[in-house]
């Protein structure tokens, strides 16, 4: 009986067979690499949060290598927040998943969702709010890590990762909440501009008034940043315009006069009256003569990053 000439294709099959496990593994193992989230983090040992406090602002930080830093903040006269910063561009427009879990060391519980937040670009991607902050801040100070898993902005399907380390949160975070006592009551951004009104042909400022004034006296005191105040006097369009050009001078004189009594250096204020000049809303009513009856104060501050270039 003659055998049959050709391919044999048996061997060829079972060839097949036996390498068909390996490659499966292979694959598998691909698409676990493949799964696996890129992780932005340092090492624990070098993960300890920083303080950095001041009567203007108290800030947490904890530095996070190739993305940025993340922050606990509060500014004075503002409510805390936590805060992503990103040195380079990471963060797509979107929404984070925020959860917490034991360090690897601890094998004690599982991983908690804590939150979902929005996600816009830019050099602050992430920002939440004093209620949230608080749920975070707490999670840390009991030991878990906290991870925010969110897209790149460059469109991969895999998630990024930022891993925040409870590493000295607690002693930090007892230091944060000593710079709160000693905050300022305003920031800069607050008393930069500011308007004070009086009642129809008075001088004399409401207790209301004079509050603001203080306020604006007390942060000038700690901040020698700044240069500058332009106390500025106005009136309604009510009476003589002569009358109300000496008004609008009495008013500012009386203003500048009281912040340097509340130690703002004298030769610091630029004061100037106009009258009627320059009216702010309509003389026709009484709502727009109440605005137009005011001292505007505004406040220049030397910028220290052009003060450093010049030195």
């Amino acid at each position: 009986m003659m055998t049959p000439s050709g391919p044999r294709v048996v061997p060829q099959y079972r060839n097949n067979v036996l390498w068909a496990p390996l490659w499966c593994l292979l694959s598998a193992c691909v698409l676990v690499v493949g799964a696996r989230a890129e992780q932005f983090r340092g090492p624990v040992a070098q993960a300890n949060w920083q303080l950095d406090a001041s009567v203007f602002e108290c800030r947490l930080v904890q530095p996070i290598p190739r993305f940025g830093s993340a922050v606990f903040t509060r500014r004075a006269g503002e409510a805390q927040r936590f805060v992503l910063q990103q040195a380079n561009r990471h963060l797509a427009n979107g929404e984070a998943q925020i959860r917490s879990e034991h360090p690897e060391w601890r094998e004690t519980a599982q991983p908690e969702a804590l939150d979902a937040v929005s996600v816009q670009s830019g050099a602050q991607p992430l920002v939440v709010d004093w209620q949230r902050s608080q749920r975070l801040a707490a999670e840390l100070r009991t030991g878990r890590r906290l991870i925010i898993s969110y897209a790149p902005w460059d469109g991969r399907e895999q998630r990024a990762e930022i891993v925040l380390e409870p590493v000295g949160f607690r002693a930090g975070m007892d230091g944060f909440n000593d710079c709160l006592s000693g905050l300022l009551p305003v920031n800069f951004d607050q008393v930069q501009r500011n308007a004070l009104y009086f009642p129809a042909g008075y001088v004399d400022l409401p207790e209301s008034e004079l509050e603001k004034l203080d306020r604006i006296a007390l942060y000038a005191s700690a901040d020698d940043r700044v240069t500058h105040f332009y106390v500025d006097g106005h009136t309604d369009g009510l009476g003589l315009r002569a009358e109300n050009l000496e008004l609008s001078r009495e008013r500012a004189e009386m203003v500048t006069q009281y912040l340097v009594e509340r130690g703002v250096p004298e030769q610091k204020i630029i004061t100037r009256w106009h009258g009627e000049r320059y009216p702010v809303g309509s003389n026709r009513d009484p709502e727009g003569r109440a605005e137009n009856r005011r001292v505007t104060i505004r406040l220049e501050r030397r910028d220290e990053r052009l003060s450093a270039q010049r030195d």
